[in-house]
């Protein structure tokens, strides 16, 4: 039984380069090694395979019917050999070479791209899989495996969740132009009770933030609509159904125009902590690090600039 052939991967590109040029000085000066460097591959990729690989047309170096077939799956070996090294790079320096990233449908509409457009820059290999979901979906795929890093609000009595915080953002009354409340930046109790109001749905961790802060201000909602949707809470409070309570970024364009305005609840700002959860006790890998810096850096200018 014969032994097996090996091949030597710069003997083969050595071969291939020469085929490409033409010439034993073009190849080396390609590959950037000697022409006697190059000529010795070509000796021994020769003796290896056991059959003359190229022939003289003049002065050009062209390759003989069995250099044509090696060199047909050379190229095509040597094209698959680079492509894996450039993801085993990407495992190098990122990981798995991709990054699952979980995200509110809101982050992924306003605060991911500015992040992943200067992520991108620094980082143009790493693969990104962006899963939509509000927190609790966020924290359920942690939790499950599905993703390994999540946009988030801070988590409530998550022992099993790792968060780092980026920025805050306000909860603010959001008004129709023209209600008796527009002007006023802090309401009371006796205001509050003549209103409807339309909050987001119950599961979300919005909706315990705002009854948190509204039992330690002992303010007492008597009714209010859940929705699900921040659009659909901002035309129904345009229509005059009720009032809402929703982040100040998310209303900047209405306010501008005079379709909407704001008020704060009480004199303590009712505030949301952003940033980046993960599952606790797994280190993160290097592209999901480097989010994590360039989120954080990222998010917090671009909510100044989205204060009103």
């Amino acid at each position: 039984m014969k032994s097996p052939r090996t091949l030597d991967t710069r003997q083969l590109q050595a071969f291939e380069m020469l085929v490409s040029t033409g010439s034993f000085t073009g190849a080396a000066k390609k590959l950037f090694i000697t022409q006697s460097a190059v000529s010795h591959s070509i000796k021994n990729l020769e003796e290896s395979i056991g059959c003359k690989l190229l022939a003289k047309q003049g002065k050009k170096a062209v390759p003989t019917e069995a250099g044509e077939r090696l060199l047909h799956s050379a190229r095509s070996w040597l094209g698959e050999m680079e492509k894996l090294c450039d993801e085993l790079d990407g495992f190098d320096r990122f990981g798995a070479g991709r990054l699952r990233l979980g995200a509110s449908p809101k982050g992924c509409q306003f605060l991911l791209p500015p992040i992943l457009d200067q992520f991108k820059l620094q980082n143009p290999r790493c693969r990104f899989e962006v899963h939509a979901g509000d927190t609790p979906r966020c924290l359920e795929m942690l939790r499950a495996g599905e993703i390994d890093i999540g946009i988030t609000l801070e988590p409530i009595k998550e022992n099993s969740i790792e968060f780092r915080p980026w920025f805050q953002d306000e909860l603010k009354v959001v008004l129709p132009v023209g209600h008796p409340w527009s002007g006023k930046t802090i309401l009371n109790q006796p205001d509050v009770l003549k209103e409807n109001f339309i909050l987001y749905n119950r599961e979300s961790y919005t909706f315990r933030i705002i009854f948190d802060f509204l039992r330690h201000e002992n303010i007492h909602l008597p009714s209010y609509l859940e929705l699900s949707s921040v659009e659909a809470t901002k035309e129904l409070v345009k229509a005059g159904v009720g009032i809402g309570i929703l982040a100040d970024w998310t209303v900047v364009n209405e306010v501008k125009n005079g379709e909407l305005t704001t008020a704060s609840l009480s004199r303590r700002k009712l505030t949301r902590t952003w940033g980046l959860s993960s599952y606790r006790g797994r280190l993160l890998n290097p592209a999901e690090d480097a989010f994590a810096r360039i989120g954080e850096e990222v998010g917090c200018k671009w909510m100044l600039n989205r204060n009103i």
